[in-house]
């Protein structure tokens, strides 16, 4: 779509669907999100002092704007002439803007689950789903803190894939267009029954779309173990939750803060040495992954 402002924007589409996108000064780095006829001089002037900065990443300033008990990211064009109100990904899937909020308190909110006022359970995520002690790689061998696959065996999960197969675990939000992909490219590998595969629902996303990772996370914990990857691969997530299911998210929130969760998803396994294995964001090289699994 050309370049304006010092930031080219270029339009994603999947699925009758599409994402207008502004590509970073980096290269390595988008922003999800319509930019506005709004300066960087206008924006300081309307939100005052309740306008933090958030530093740069990838050539891009970005600005966190409280209004009440709202938040909003702002990140500035190169040329200062536009805002754009969105989030940043960068080239593997993370999203790099739910860490730079993190330190701000109450900038990462705390999810209530459930629609019966008599019965609200909250899921606190207000303490930052802090970085793994060491960087991931798409085969790499890392020691997760507390035990990356233990934490992920307590969760709840949907299972999928050849019971004898290398087993990988995926924390998803259902609503990461990241997980999304991951789970189309782990397919055929599910299929042709060289990988077992199970998908834990957490819902890290709601500030973003007003609750639907929660009301889609709770709709996948609704299902059998067996039903719940199908269903959300075919949007088939209506319907009031089950008893529990707020009671499963809860676990599954508390284990990925126990990982030191960066972002959806994230994968861990364990290789034929017994070390583990992790990769945060989509992974690149699902192949690779998979050799790392086998010993390959």
């Amino acid at each position: 779509m050309g370049v304006r402002n010092g930031l080219r924007t270029v339009v994603a589409r999947s699925n009758g669907e599409f994402m207008l996108l502004s590509v970073a000064p980096s290269g390595n780095a988008m922003v999800a999100g319509i930019p506005a006829d709004l300066s960087v001089t206008r924006l300081r002037a309307i939100a005052g002092t309740g306008l933090t900065e958030l530093g740069e990443r990838h050539g891009l300033q970005g600005l966190l704007v409280r209004n009440g008990d709202a938040f909003q990211v702002f990140y500035a064009t190169p040329t200062g002439e536009q805002v754009i109100p969105g989030v940043m990904w960068d080239a593997t899937g993370k999203n790099l803007t739910r860490e730079q909020v993190s330190a701000v308190e109450g900038a990462i909110p705390t999810v209530t689950i459930g629609d019966v006022p008599t019965a609200r359970i909250a899921v606190n995520t207000a303490s930052p789903l802090r970085p793994a002690a060491q960087p991931a790689s798409p085969a790499g061998s890392v020691q997760l803190p507390g035990g990356g696959l233990a934490a992920a065996e307590r969760t709840s999960a949907g299972t999928v894939g050849n019971a004898a197969a290398p087993h990988l675990w995926m924390f998803a939000d259902p609503q990461c267009g990241y997980s999304v992909q991951a789970m189309q490219r782990l397919q055929p590998l599910i299929a042709s029954g060289r990988v077992r595969l199970s998908v834990i629902p957490v819902a890290i996303l709601d500030h973003q779309n007003t609750g639907r990772s929660t009301i889609d996370s709770l709709a996948m914990l609704s299902k059998p173990g067996e039903q719940m990857v199908a269903a959300w691969s075919r949007g088939d997530l209506q319907g009031p939750p089950a008893a529990d299911a707020a009671a499963r998210l809860r676990g599954n929130m508390e284990a990925a803060r126990a990982i030191g969760l960066r972002g959806t998803p994230t994968l861990v396994w364990r290789r034929p040495d017994g070390t583990e294995g992790r990769q945060d964001g989509m992974p690149s090289d699902v192949d690779a992954l998979v050799a790392s699994m086998q010993g390959g």
